[in-house]
């Protein structure tokens, strides 16, 4: 955390103040304070956002929606090297299998995210500027803080199980500070986190709506903040405020499902033609799926997630590459838009979630269909009997949709962290393999800290991660 302050503090006084002429007073090269909204928006945006920045392509690659493909092609590229600490959970995942060293950014770049919002939410007094641009400042730094501390609780935290195990469960530190400190920070409970989360959003939505102001996708916006908190609300298994913060962010944006049926091919899912996203941000390099045929070793979508999608499902065709839909591809370097997204049809599936946990099954059946309505070439719709039969469709129904987003093991940890086995072959022998296993309920559905922030930090608490067994 020392590291990290003092890091936030050199890019105010240099990146921003040097990196931009409009800074630099004209008369001198002396450094001027920065004052307007421009300057702190243009700031945000490079420090806070940071769009070009790949943080944990590594998160559907822990879960069963993934496998490998040893194709032993032409070409001798084996993309599964990088990633193997992550794919087989071991121990510490940022050492390989030739005991390389590759580190997890995600906690410094998350934290760095929270010491910028920091720094200009106590700054924010003395900013000129037009009052409205001034909220929507303030409300983009209330989100971005928000999301960051959401990710880092469900990367590093112990899952968010019930109130009573958040109460006291550790997660991860809160971080007031905006400027140098020598101060090392413990982990905060669960349920302090989540509040953190929740205050923030509120604020955030406070002020997108005092603001008032049209908004491009890429940049957050009220609809978001909206969605955000029933995500949030999900996670804690508030019900009821998830579906109450789903029916805002409908009323709050003109955003409508996509419909595949008349989407166009030529351009990627995540485009910006695509009529229902809300918010477009963040890189991805998706490195370890390739086209299979080509190279020794790649990963791949799983068969038990394929198995899931029927044949007029038409997400085979947009969310997925080749002809044997071997590649996740919603998106891609060349597309207009980026890599990730907060869209609508996660609004069907969290109402659809809350209403089956409910036990409010026809309610349930109609957001799912609603949202299948617009991804199958012909009617296809769910029914089902009873409360234990709706969530296990909803289930399957977010897993389809959601792939390759980064959702998949957030909700694993959430629902009941099942036993998972990954297949990884030797790149010598065609007949030799490991078959490790991340058990049920195991405390590897948390990551380490990563090394660089453990070997600063030694007051913060440490995970023992199980063993990977491998069979």
């Amino acid at each position: 955390m020392k590291k990290i302050a003092y890091y936030i503090t050199s890019v105010l006084c240099l990146c921003l103040y040097l990196g931009c002429s409009d800074f630099l007073e004209e008369s001198s090269q002396d450094l001027m304070i920065p004052k307007t909204i421009k300057d702190y928006k243009e700031f945000l945006y490079g420090e806070g956002i940071d769009n070009n920045t790949v943080i944990h392509d590594y998160l559907d690659i822990m879960t069963d929606d993934t496998e490998e493909w040893m194709s032993r092609g032409f070409l001798a590229n084996d993309w599964r090297l990088p990633v193997w600490g992550y794919y087989t959970w071991q121990e510490d995942p940022e050492i390989g299998i030739n005991n390389e060293m590759t580190a997890d950014n995600a906690w410094d770049t998350y934290y760095h995210r929270i010491l910028v919002t920091n720094v200009i939410l106590n700054d924010v007094e003395n900013i000129e500027g037009d009052k409205n641009e001034k909220y929507d400042l303030m409300a983009e730094c209330y989100f971005i803080r928000a999301y960051s501390y959401f990710m880092l609780a469900n990367l590093y935290g112990k899952p968010y199980i019930d109130a009573e195990s958040a109460a006291k469960d550790p997660c991860v530190p809160i971080n007031n500070e905006v400027s140098i400190s020598d101060k090392m920070f413990g982990r905060a409970t669960v349920a302090d986190v989540y509040k953190h989360i929740e205050s923030d959003l509120t604020q955030a939505v406070r002020y997108f709506r005092e603001s008032n102001l049209e908004k491009s996708i890429f940049r957050p916006n009220l609809p978001t903040a909206y969605l955000l908190l029933s995500r949030v609300s999900l996670f804690q298994k508030k019900y009821q405020e998830t579906i109450n913060y789903a029916d805002s962010v409908m009323k709050t944006t003109r955003a409508v499902l996509c419909d595949l049926n008349t989407y166009t091919k030529s351009d990627y899912f995540f485009s910006s033609l695509n009529p229902e996203l809300l918010y477009s941000y963040g890189w991805s390099s998706i490195s370890a799926f390739q086209e299979s045929a080509s190279y020794l070793g790649v990963l791949i979508p799983s068969k038990e997630l394929m198995a899931l999608y029927s044949e007029d499902d038409l997400r085979l065709t947009y969310y997925y590459a080749g002809s044997k839909k071997t590649k996740p591809l919603k998106w891609d370097k060349y597309s207009n838009v980026y890599a990730h997204a907060f869209r609508i049809s996660e609004v069907f599936l969290n109402r659809a979630e809350a209403y089956a946990e409910l036990e409010n099954v026809q309610s349930a059946i109609s957001e799912i269909n609603a949202l299948r309505e617009k991804r199958f070439s012909k009617e296809n719709p769910i029914q089902a009997a009873s409360k234990e039969e709706i969530i296990r469709k909803v289930r399957e129904e977010r897993r389809m949709e959601l792939c390759f987003e980064g959702f998949r093991w957030f909700d694993l940890r959430r629902w009941d962290r099942p036993r998972i086995e990954h297949t990884y072959s030797s790149a010598d022998d065609v007949n030799a393999y490991d078959i490790y296993v991340l058990e049920e309920n195991s405390p590897s559905y948390t990551l380490p800290i990563p090394k660089k922030e453990r070997d600063l930090n030694t007051v913060i608490e440490r995970f023992e991660r199980q063993k990977s067994i491998t069979k």
